[in-house]
Protein backbone atom coordinates (compact mmCIF):
# COMPACT_ATOMS: atom_id res chain seq x y z
CA UNK A 1 0.00 0.00 0.00
CA UNK A 2 1.24 3.60 -1.11
CA UNK A 3 2.03 5.42 2.01
CA UNK A 4 0.28 8.77 3.05
CA UNK A 5 2.34 11.84 2.41
CA UNK A 6 1.79 14.47 5.23
CA UNK A 7 3.00 17.87 5.82
CA UNK A 8 2.89 18.69 9.19
CA UNK A 9 3.27 21.99 11.01
CA UNK A 10 4.09 23.21 14.34
CA UNK A 11 6.73 23.97 16.98
CA UNK A 12 10.26 23.07 16.68
CA UNK A 13 10.29 19.81 18.38
CA UNK A 14 14.18 20.06 18.95
CA UNK A 15 13.38 23.40 21.12
CA UNK A 16 10.13 23.30 22.62
CA UNK A 17 8.43 21.12 25.43
CA UNK A 18 5.08 20.19 26.29
CA UNK A 19 2.19 18.18 25.17
CA UNK A 20 1.94 19.76 21.32
CA UNK A 21 5.90 18.24 20.78
CA UNK A 22 4.85 15.39 22.69
CA UNK A 23 1.95 14.55 20.32
CA UNK A 24 4.15 15.41 17.62
CA UNK A 25 7.16 13.71 18.81
CA UNK A 26 4.79 10.39 18.32
CA UNK A 27 3.42 11.42 15.30
CA UNK A 28 7.20 11.80 13.55
CA UNK A 29 9.22 8.86 15.30
CA UNK A 30 8.11 5.97 13.02
CA UNK A 31 6.79 2.80 14.78
CA UNK A 32 5.74 1.07 12.46
CA UNK A 33 7.45 -1.89 10.59
CA UNK A 34 6.31 -0.81 7.54
CA UNK A 35 5.98 3.12 7.27
CA UNK A 36 2.47 4.00 6.14
CA UNK A 37 2.69 7.74 6.85
CA UNK A 38 5.05 9.97 5.42
CA UNK A 39 5.39 13.24 7.40
CA UNK A 40 7.51 16.24 6.14
CA UNK A 41 7.53 18.35 9.38
CA UNK A 42 7.53 22.28 9.02
CA UNK A 43 8.94 23.69 12.66
CA UNK A 44 7.10 27.64 13.54
CA UNK A 45 8.75 28.72 16.68
CA UNK A 46 10.60 26.98 19.64
CA UNK A 47 10.20 28.10 23.75
CA UNK A 48 12.46 30.66 24.83
CA UNK A 49 13.04 32.32 21.07
CA UNK A 50 13.82 35.98 21.31
CA UNK A 51 10.97 37.80 19.11
CA UNK A 52 13.26 38.23 16.37
CA UNK A 53 13.95 35.09 16.02
CA UNK A 54 10.44 33.70 16.97
CA UNK A 55 9.16 36.21 13.59
CA UNK A 56 12.23 34.94 11.92
CA UNK A 57 10.67 31.36 12.18
CA UNK A 58 7.41 31.72 11.36
CA UNK A 59 8.67 33.57 8.30
CA UNK A 60 10.78 30.75 7.27
CA UNK A 61 7.88 28.22 8.14
CA UNK A 62 6.02 30.22 6.03
CA UNK A 63 7.75 30.28 3.12
CA UNK A 64 8.86 26.61 3.67
CA UNK A 65 5.02 25.66 3.57
CA UNK A 66 4.53 27.70 -0.25
CA UNK A 67 7.17 25.33 -1.42
CA UNK A 68 6.58 22.44 -0.16
CA UNK A 69 2.85 22.19 -0.49
CA UNK A 70 2.30 21.63 -4.50
CA UNK A 71 3.82 18.39 -3.38
CA UNK A 72 1.47 17.72 -0.87
CA UNK A 73 -2.74 16.77 -0.46
CA UNK A 74 -2.78 17.08 3.06
CA UNK A 75 -1.48 19.19 5.79
CA UNK A 76 -2.15 18.37 9.25
CA UNK A 77 -1.32 21.58 11.31
CA UNK A 78 -0.57 21.77 15.40
CA UNK A 79 -2.05 25.15 17.31
CA UNK A 80 -2.77 26.29 20.76
CA UNK A 81 -4.47 30.16 21.16
CA UNK A 82 -3.44 33.47 20.98
CA UNK A 83 -1.27 34.87 18.43
CA UNK A 84 -0.45 31.03 17.89
CA UNK A 85 -3.74 30.68 16.39
CA UNK A 86 -4.26 33.93 14.30
CA UNK A 87 -0.16 32.99 12.70
CA UNK A 88 -1.98 29.47 11.99
CA UNK A 89 -4.38 30.75 9.61
CA UNK A 90 -2.68 31.81 6.97
CA UNK A 91 -1.77 28.30 6.43
CA UNK A 92 -5.72 26.91 6.47
CA UNK A 93 -6.27 29.99 3.98
CA UNK A 94 -3.37 29.35 1.31
CA UNK A 95 -4.49 25.26 1.35
CA UNK A 96 -7.92 26.13 1.05
CA UNK A 97 -7.30 28.40 -1.83
CA UNK A 98 -4.82 25.70 -3.38
CA UNK A 99 -7.49 22.83 -2.81
CA UNK A 100 -5.76 21.28 -0.39
CA UNK A 101 -6.75 19.19 2.47
CA UNK A 102 -5.66 21.01 5.80
CA UNK A 103 -6.22 19.27 9.74
CA UNK A 104 -6.29 21.84 12.64
CA UNK A 105 -5.16 19.58 15.69
CA UNK A 106 -6.78 21.85 18.74
CA UNK A 107 -4.06 21.65 21.75
CA UNK A 108 -5.26 25.15 23.56
CA UNK A 109 -6.02 23.79 26.92
CA UNK A 110 -7.22 28.11 27.38
CA UNK A 111 -8.61 28.72 23.94
CA UNK A 112 -11.89 29.27 25.43
CA UNK A 113 -10.63 32.19 27.68
CA UNK A 114 -9.07 33.46 24.22
CA UNK A 115 -12.34 32.96 22.33
CA UNK A 116 -14.39 35.06 25.18
CA UNK A 117 -11.92 37.52 24.95
CA UNK A 118 -12.13 37.92 21.27
CA UNK A 119 -14.98 41.03 19.62
CA UNK A 120 -17.47 39.79 18.01
CA UNK A 121 -15.78 40.50 14.65
CA UNK A 122 -13.02 37.83 15.51
CA UNK A 123 -15.19 35.12 16.70
CA UNK A 124 -16.67 35.47 13.41
CA UNK A 125 -13.10 35.35 11.81
CA UNK A 126 -12.08 32.28 14.23
CA UNK A 127 -15.70 30.34 13.37
CA UNK A 128 -14.80 31.30 9.48
CA UNK A 129 -11.15 29.93 9.96
CA UNK A 130 -12.46 26.34 11.94
CA UNK A 131 -15.38 26.08 8.76
CA UNK A 132 -12.24 26.43 6.34
CA UNK A 133 -10.46 23.61 8.00
CA UNK A 134 -11.41 20.18 6.05
CA UNK A 135 -11.46 18.93 9.61
CA UNK A 136 -10.74 19.92 13.16
CA UNK A 137 -9.18 17.68 16.23
CA UNK A 138 -10.56 18.34 19.54
CA UNK A 139 -9.11 16.12 22.95
CA UNK A 140 -12.01 15.82 25.00
CA UNK A 141 -15.59 15.17 24.68
CA UNK A 142 -16.43 18.60 27.11
CA UNK A 143 -14.19 20.31 24.33
CA UNK A 144 -16.43 18.94 21.47
CA UNK A 145 -19.50 20.16 22.83
CA UNK A 146 -18.00 23.77 23.12
CA UNK A 147 -16.59 24.06 19.91
CA UNK A 148 -19.43 22.76 18.12
CA UNK A 149 -21.36 25.37 19.55
CA UNK A 150 -18.85 28.11 18.66
CA UNK A 151 -18.91 26.90 15.04
CA UNK A 152 -21.91 24.43 14.15
CA UNK A 153 -21.12 23.92 10.29
CA UNK A 154 -17.11 23.60 11.10
CA UNK A 155 -15.79 19.39 11.07
CA UNK A 156 -15.06 18.41 14.28
CA UNK A 157 -13.85 14.86 15.29
CA UNK A 158 -12.90 13.90 18.57
CA UNK A 159 -9.17 12.52 19.07
CA UNK A 160 -8.23 11.94 22.69
CA UNK A 161 -4.56 12.28 23.35
CA UNK A 162 -2.61 8.89 24.00
CA UNK A 163 0.92 6.91 24.46
CA UNK A 164 3.14 4.72 24.09
CA UNK A 165 2.30 1.73 27.14
CA UNK A 166 5.75 0.88 28.68
CA UNK A 167 6.51 -2.41 29.24
CA UNK A 168 6.87 -4.25 32.83
CA UNK A 169 4.20 -2.32 35.09
CA UNK A 170 3.22 -3.79 37.72
CA UNK A 171 0.41 -2.79 40.25
CA UNK A 172 1.79 -0.32 42.80
CA UNK A 173 1.66 -0.76 46.82
CA UNK A 174 1.56 1.93 49.31
CA UNK A 175 3.56 2.64 51.99
CA UNK A 176 2.45 5.62 53.53
CA UNK A 177 5.69 6.45 55.12
CA UNK A 178 7.72 6.19 52.03
CA UNK A 179 5.08 7.82 49.90
CA UNK A 180 6.43 9.37 46.67
CA UNK A 181 4.43 12.05 44.74
CA UNK A 182 5.17 13.35 41.46
CA UNK A 183 4.11 16.91 40.09
CA UNK A 184 4.92 16.59 35.98
CA UNK A 185 3.93 19.88 34.10
CA UNK A 186 4.51 23.58 33.60
CA UNK A 187 5.44 25.24 36.61
CA UNK A 188 2.61 27.91 36.52
CA UNK A 189 -0.63 29.08 38.54
CA UNK A 190 -2.87 27.04 35.58
CA UNK A 191 -1.62 23.61 36.68
CA UNK A 192 -2.65 24.76 40.36
CA UNK A 193 1.25 24.37 41.22
CA UNK A 194 1.48 27.20 43.75
CA UNK A 195 -1.73 25.92 45.57
CA UNK A 196 -0.12 22.14 45.42
CA UNK A 197 2.79 24.01 46.96
CA UNK A 198 1.05 25.72 49.58
CA UNK A 199 -0.61 22.34 51.18
CA UNK A 200 2.89 20.71 51.27
CA UNK A 201 3.66 22.09 54.76
CA UNK A 202 0.67 20.39 56.73
CA UNK A 203 0.99 17.27 54.44
CA UNK A 204 5.06 17.00 54.92
CA UNK A 205 4.18 17.53 58.92
CA UNK A 206 1.94 14.66 59.38
CA UNK A 207 4.32 12.70 56.66
CA UNK A 208 7.74 13.57 57.05
CA UNK A 209 9.27 10.24 55.24
CA UNK A 210 7.13 11.36 52.02
CA UNK A 211 8.61 12.89 48.93
CA UNK A 212 7.92 14.90 46.27
CA UNK A 213 9.45 15.42 43.00
CA UNK A 214 8.86 18.41 40.68
CA UNK A 215 9.19 17.85 37.22
CA UNK A 216 8.72 20.52 35.02
CA UNK A 217 9.65 23.94 33.05
CA UNK A 218 9.01 27.53 34.95
CA UNK A 219 10.63 29.74 37.15
CA UNK A 220 12.73 27.05 39.65
CA UNK A 221 14.54 30.42 41.45
CA UNK A 222 11.02 30.98 42.28
CA UNK A 223 9.97 27.48 43.33
CA UNK A 224 13.42 27.08 45.50
CA UNK A 225 12.63 30.50 47.21
CA UNK A 226 9.22 29.02 48.18
CA UNK A 227 10.07 25.89 49.69
CA UNK A 228 12.77 27.11 51.69
CA UNK A 229 10.11 30.02 52.91
CA UNK A 230 7.66 26.95 53.98
CA UNK A 231 10.44 25.03 54.84
CA UNK A 232 10.10 21.45 53.16
CA UNK A 233 12.96 21.87 50.77
CA UNK A 234 14.42 18.65 52.49
CA UNK A 235 11.07 17.12 51.16
CA UNK A 236 11.43 18.49 47.80
CA UNK A 237 13.70 17.26 44.80
CA UNK A 238 13.09 20.01 42.04
CA UNK A 239 14.39 18.38 38.74
CA UNK A 240 13.12 20.81 35.98
CA UNK A 241 12.59 19.32 33.02
CA UNK A 242 13.45 15.77 32.31
CA UNK A 243 13.84 13.43 29.34
CA UNK A 244 12.32 10.85 28.65
CA UNK A 245 14.91 7.97 30.46
CA UNK A 246 14.62 10.37 33.69
CA UNK A 247 11.00 10.03 33.39
CA UNK A 248 10.80 6.57 33.13
CA UNK A 249 13.10 5.97 36.08
CA UNK A 250 10.65 8.78 38.00
CA UNK A 251 7.58 7.15 37.43
CA UNK A 252 8.79 3.78 38.14
CA UNK A 253 8.90 4.28 41.30
CA UNK A 254 6.34 6.84 41.88
CA UNK A 255 3.56 6.46 43.61
CA UNK A 256 0.97 9.94 43.17
CA UNK A 257 0.56 12.54 40.30
CA UNK A 258 -0.39 16.04 41.48
CA UNK A 259 -2.14 17.58 39.25
CA UNK A 260 -4.51 20.37 40.50
CA UNK A 261 -4.97 22.45 37.06
CA UNK A 262 -7.51 24.92 36.32
CA UNK A 263 -7.39 24.25 32.39
CA UNK A 264 -6.42 21.71 30.44
CA UNK A 265 -7.12 19.94 26.54
CA UNK A 266 -5.55 16.20 27.98
CA UNK A 267 -2.64 16.52 30.00
CA UNK A 268 -0.11 14.11 27.94
CA UNK A 269 1.29 14.07 31.97
CA UNK A 270 -1.67 12.31 33.44
CA UNK A 271 -1.77 9.69 30.34
CA UNK A 272 1.76 9.05 30.90
CA UNK A 273 1.75 8.96 34.81
CA UNK A 274 -1.31 6.20 34.98
CA UNK A 275 0.81 4.12 31.83
CA UNK A 276 2.64 3.30 35.02
CA UNK A 277 0.16 2.52 37.57
CA UNK A 278 0.40 5.96 39.28
CA UNK A 279 -2.71 7.22 40.48
CA UNK A 280 -3.52 10.65 39.68
CA UNK A 281 -4.72 13.41 42.00
CA UNK A 282 -6.12 16.17 39.62
CA UNK A 283 -9.34 17.95 38.65
CA UNK A 284 -12.57 17.73 36.52
CA UNK A 285 -11.44 20.22 33.47
CA UNK A 286 -10.72 19.83 30.29
CA UNK A 287 -10.72 15.95 28.95
CA UNK A 288 -9.61 14.83 32.36
CA UNK A 289 -12.90 13.63 33.05
CA UNK A 290 -13.16 11.43 30.03
CA UNK A 291 -10.23 9.61 31.55
CA UNK A 292 -10.52 9.52 35.46
CA UNK A 293 -13.46 8.13 37.61
CA UNK A 294 -13.34 9.06 40.29
CA UNK A 295 -12.39 6.68 43.32
CA UNK A 296 -12.14 3.93 40.68
CA UNK A 297 -8.93 5.24 38.34
CA UNK A 298 -7.84 8.18 40.58
CA UNK A 299 -9.08 10.95 42.83
CA UNK A 300 -10.84 14.71 41.90
CA UNK A 301 -11.22 17.86 43.71
CA UNK A 302 -12.41 21.31 42.74
CA UNK A 303 -9.93 23.45 41.40
CA UNK A 304 -8.59 26.03 43.63
CA UNK A 305 -9.80 23.40 46.57
CA UNK A 306 -6.60 23.19 48.27
CA UNK A 307 -7.76 21.31 51.26
CA UNK A 308 -9.75 18.52 48.68
CA UNK A 309 -6.43 18.60 47.50
CA UNK A 310 -4.99 17.44 50.45
CA UNK A 311 -7.55 15.54 51.85
CA UNK A 312 -7.48 13.45 48.91
CA UNK A 313 -3.72 12.65 49.09
CA UNK A 314 -4.77 11.25 53.17
CA UNK A 315 -7.59 9.25 51.49
CA UNK A 316 -5.32 7.25 49.66
CA UNK A 317 -2.58 7.20 52.16
CA UNK A 318 -4.92 6.03 54.83
CA UNK A 319 -6.69 3.08 52.21
CA UNK A 320 -3.50 0.88 50.45
CA UNK A 321 -6.19 -1.80 49.40
CA UNK A 322 -8.17 0.87 47.74
CA UNK A 323 -5.06 2.68 46.79
CA UNK A 324 -3.85 -0.94 44.94
CA UNK A 325 -6.79 -1.11 43.36
CA UNK A 326 -6.86 2.31 41.88
CA UNK A 327 -3.06 1.76 40.83
CA UNK A 328 -4.44 -1.25 38.39
CA UNK A 329 -7.46 0.03 37.10
CA UNK A 330 -5.17 3.68 36.49
CA UNK A 331 -3.09 1.26 33.86
CA UNK A 332 -6.23 -0.41 32.92
CA UNK A 333 -7.31 2.75 31.40
CA UNK A 334 -4.96 3.88 29.36
CA UNK A 335 -3.74 0.54 28.21
CA UNK A 336 -6.97 0.09 27.23
CA UNK A 337 -8.17 3.35 26.03
CA UNK A 338 -5.16 5.70 25.34
CA UNK A 339 -3.01 3.51 23.48
CA UNK A 340 -1.31 4.62 20.29
CA UNK A 341 -1.98 1.84 18.47
CA UNK A 342 -5.65 2.45 18.67
CA UNK A 343 -4.57 6.06 18.16
CA UNK A 344 -2.36 5.79 15.07
CA UNK A 345 -5.01 4.01 13.16
CA UNK A 346 -7.81 6.12 14.06
CA UNK A 347 -5.59 9.13 12.66
CA UNK A 348 -5.00 7.78 9.38
CA UNK A 349 -8.58 6.97 8.91
CA UNK A 350 -9.31 10.58 9.61
CA UNK A 351 -6.28 11.23 6.90
CA UNK A 352 -8.27 9.08 4.56
CA UNK A 353 -11.72 10.35 5.12
CA UNK A 354 -10.41 13.97 4.23
CA UNK A 355 -8.65 13.13 0.91
CA UNK A 356 -11.54 11.64 0.31
CA UNK A 357 -14.23 13.95 0.70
Amino acid sequence: MKSLQVLMIGENIHQSKGGIVTVMKQLLHDRSDSKQINYKPIFTTGDGFTTPKKVRGWLVAYLKYLLYLPSYKLIHVHHAANLNFWLTAFFVYVAKFLRRKVILHNHGADFKDFYNNCSKKRQLKIKEIFEKASANIVLSNSWLEWYTNIAPNANWILLPNAISIPCDVNVKKLIKDEVILVYLARIEERKGFYDMLEVMPKFFSAYPNAQLFIAGQGDLIKVNKLLNEYKISDNIEVLGYINQKQKDELLRKAHLLLLPSYDEGLPMALLEAMSYAVVPITTPVGGIPDVICNGTNGLMHEPGDKEGLLRSIEQLLTNPNGYSLMSGCAYKTVADNFNLKIYDERLKDIYHTCLNQ
